[in-house]
């Protein structure tokens, strides 16, 4: 897999030097690659210095800061055995633009989000795209990808875990005690949370709306409500 972007070829040396082949840099450099390329030498990983085309080839006409890398694999971790230590989860109920995945990925990671739960059809997964927008916070946030989601809520419900759908009519997020095990349902960009998904909640959480629209982007919503619940465990 190629990834692309300073920041998230920084954070893949620093979280899996050893899933990268290679990285590539561009000849026109700025302070910044050479910081880059200091740290890969340190991980002990291969840099090649190339033309910009070269790493245009690679990206896919990405933007990508002139620095690409060649990656095994993105490994996806096993939800039965995540669960078992985790204590704040999200579930994306079928997110198909890359750029909400990444961003809900760098906002999972901001607060200490333990496991992202995704299905494995009808939702995007950890596509070079998606890696370019977490901004490099796929790296460290594990995401486990799923065959039924009703059933992975289950296991959780299993494990004690509250289970919130972020949906219309339901209670304000400061109305909720979100102390002990969460996990936070997060729905399609369009349709939400499915109704056959909704049904297996504990309880629906709704983010009240003063202005002239009726919902936020589905990563703005996600950065709300995971404030709050993290908000709540502190005190």
């Amino acid at each position: 897999m190629i990834i692309y972007g300073i920041n998230p070829v920084l954070e893949a040396i620093r979280s899996h030097p050893d899933r990268i082949q290679f990285i590539a840099v561009a000849r026109e450099q700025s302070a910044r690659h050479q910081r880059l390329i200091g740290e890969a030498k340190q991980a002990d990983v291969s840099v090649r210095i190339v033309s910009t085309e070269q790493v245009d080839r690679m990206a896919g006409r990405g933007v990508h800061n002139g620095v690409a890398a060649d990656m095994a694999e993105s490994g996806y971790v096993d939800f039965d055995d995540a669960i078992e230590k985790a204590s704040f989860v999200v579930i994306l109920d079928g997110i198909t633009d890359p750029q909400n995945f990444g961003t809900i990925l760098r906002v999972a990671d901001g607060f200490g989000v333990d496991l992202v739960v995704t299905p494995e059809h009808e939702s995007v997964g950890l596509t070079p795209a998606a890696v370019k927008a977490s901004a490099g916070a796929s790296e460290w946030v594990p995401v486990a990808r799923v065959t039924n989601l009703a059933r992975a809520i289950e296991s959780l419900q299993k494990k004690d875990f509250w289970v919130y759908a972020a949906a219309a009519d339901g209670d304000r997020p400061d109305k909720i005690d979100f102390r002990g095990n969460v996990a936070i349902v997060l729905g399609n960009e369009g349709k939400g949370v499915r109704r056959n998904v909704l049904q297996h909640c504990d309880r629906v959480v709704t983010i009240p709306m003063q202005g002239h629209v009726d919902s936020f982007n589905v990563a703005t919503a996600a950065a709300v409500l995971f404030y709050e619940v993290r908000r709540q465990q502190s005190q």
